[in-house]
């Protein structure tokens, strides 16, 4: 399983899950989320749920948030639909990180663990983040240059990648996947310490 194999997987599943919202919701979507996280905390199996959300939606959270726009770009306060999934038990996933020599199974843990050379997985499990995070970030770029989100939302929205909490890498992510212009208002709440 090669990079661009798996790319071109991802690509389709997120090409997929963009095209499958809903007509009654297109006018009020914003920002389109890619939520990162691991599926039951196994950093071999990293994934991205897709999601977005609405301007009725900011103005429902409004109540409840400190600030317009922490009601706006902080994800606590958004929707958190699923439109679609990359990654987490995904065959292709697991047998790029084989052939790239990160994966390991969970005797191989145990027996780096007995030995207390568990740090060294633990630098296996950074680079399959970063891989994997590597090839997200292209999928969001080459959504943007296909102008998949234009054409079906009727307009360019940004694509906000993001765990839980909002700290340097995760803006690093959205920074380096979407056009600054974009991201620009986003960017200027964290920054100001609205999220």
């Amino acid at each position: 399983m090669n990079k661009d194999t798996l790319f071109e997987s991802f690509y389709a599943k997120a090409e997929k899950a963009i095209k499958k919202i809903g007509k009654q919701d297109i006018k009020d979507i914003y920002a389109i989320s890619f939520w990162k996280d691991n599926l039951e905390d196994d950093p071999r199996c990293p994934v991205i749920t897709i999601g977005y959300n609405t301007l009725t939606q900011v103005e429902a959270a409004k109540k409840n948030a400190s600030s317009p726009m922490e009601a706006k770009w902080n994800y606590a306060f958004w929707l958190q639909n699923e439109i679609g999934t990359i990654g987490g038990n995904d065959k292709n996933l697991r047998q790029y990180f084989k052939e790239t020599n990160l994966f390991y199974t969970q005797q191989e843990y145990s027996r780096a663990e007995k030995r207390g050379e568990e740090n060294k997985l633990d630098e296996q499990d950074n680079q399959m983040q970063s891989a994997f995070m590597d090839i997200i970030i292209s999928v969001i770029q080459e959504l943007h240059k296909r102008g998949v989100v234009k054409e079906h939302l009727g307009k360019e929205v940004p694509v906000i990648v993001h765990e839980l909490e909002y700290y340097d890498l995760p803006i690093e992510w959205t920074t380096r996947s979407n056009p600054e212009p974009l991201i620009a208002e986003f960017l200027k709440s964290y920054n100001d310490g609205c999220l």
